[in-house]
């Protein structure tokens, strides 16, 4: 290993980063637009994944229903660990006369797609999985081997010339319990239908994306259970969408709803993505971090490395009950 790479780790393990690995541009030439480097970085020759895994006891109040904030604010130290650790490894990069960019880990789309298909410049996942970090898994979500997918991601890309690291041999161990379509409230994992990527030299299936409002609405808040459902996220709101197979139906549901009295939060969600954060403006970023309050991504909360593991955390969730909202606030009800 190069004596940089050691420093860039040492670098991130100083931040409280728990895994990180290098790829090439040319392992990701195959892969779909959101993984070519030179997108961000024109020079670019490598890049850095970086991985904060998130806490498991805060995840399970918070699947049991017991705590909400807790697992905002886990995520919210998770995003500020990987944002300082990018920015100490870019002075270190530039210091040694490389040029470098950092990608914002959310918030931020390509403008050469059409409104809503909230594709990054560059895919974090594409890059933790070409850097060997971990697999592709069922959800779409980067499955780790030590955490499953209950991580947080994030890369730094340089003109740097770092050399790859292996690759994960074989295949999730998440591929076939299908628990995460289980407990989608908007039915934005598809149960059968896949589809795969090309990184690395081989393929990476995974479920069939559907329209990305489904998860939009429903991890915004916006929406919290499935018709007749006896669960529902951290989310109160229930909105009567159409099922699984419906997206042009689901999508003209959702701007139904939007011109109603009352919808303040569809409406910010459906222009929140559609504007992004400027590249570069972290102070809006950070703001937009710290001040979500999750509801939702039960898909890759819920899947972690046990088969016992997830299916205790499948139990937690749809046993949990269901979130109201009264006078005195919200409540949980169970069944």
């Amino acid at each position: 290993m190069s004596d940089l790479k050691q420093e860039i780790i040492a670098i991130a393990r100083e931040h409280g980063i728990d895994k990180v690995g290098f790829t090439s541009r040319e392992r990701l030439a195959a892969a779909p637009p959101s993984g070519d480097l030179t997108y961000v970085l024109p020079s670019a020759r490598s890049a850095v994944s970086l991985v904060v895994a998130l806490d498991h006891t805060v995840t399970r109040a918070y699947l049991a229903k017991e705590d909400q904030v807790g697992h905002s604010h886990d995520q919210g130290r998770a995003y500020a660990k990987l944002k300082e650790a990018a920015h100490a490894i870019q002075r270190l990069l530039v210091d040694k006369g490389h040029e470098v960019h950092c990608p914002q880990a959310n918030f931020q789309y390509r403008k050469d797609l059409p409104p809503m298909t909230m594709a990054p410049p560059l895919s974090h996942r594409y890059v933790a999985v070409a850097s060997g970090l971990g697999w592709i898994g069922w959800s779409g979500n980067v499955f780790t081997p030590e955490y499953g997918a209950a991580v947080c991601i994030s890369s730094v890309v340089t003109s740097a010339e770092l050399g790859p690291d292996p690759m994960l041999a074989g295949e999730p161990p998440c591929k076939s319990c299908r628990l995460c379509a289980a407990v989608c409230p908007s039915y934005f994992i598809s149960r059968n239908d896949e589809t795969s990527v090309s990184i690395g030299g081989r393929d990476h299936s995974y479920h069939r994306k559907v329209t990305n409002m489904r998860c939009l609405v429903t991890c915004g808040g916006a929406n919290g259970a499935r018709a007749g459902a006896e669960w529902s996220t951290w989310s109160h709101r229930v909105l009567d969408l159409p099922g699984r197979g419906e997206d042009e139906a689901f999508q003209r549901k959702v701007f139904e709803y939007r011109q109603r009295p009352n919808s303040r939060l569809l409406n910010f969600l459906l222009d929140m993505e559609q504007t992004g954060v400027a590249d570069g403006d972290w102070d809006e970023y950070d703001r937009r971090s710290f001040e979500m309050t999750f509801s939702c991504s039960y898909c890759m909360l819920i899947c972690w490395p046990s088969m016992e593991d997830r299916r205790k955390n499948y139990r937690m969730v749809v046993t949990s009950g269901k979130v109201f909202k009264d006078q005195t606030g919200l409540k949980v009800v169970r069944a």
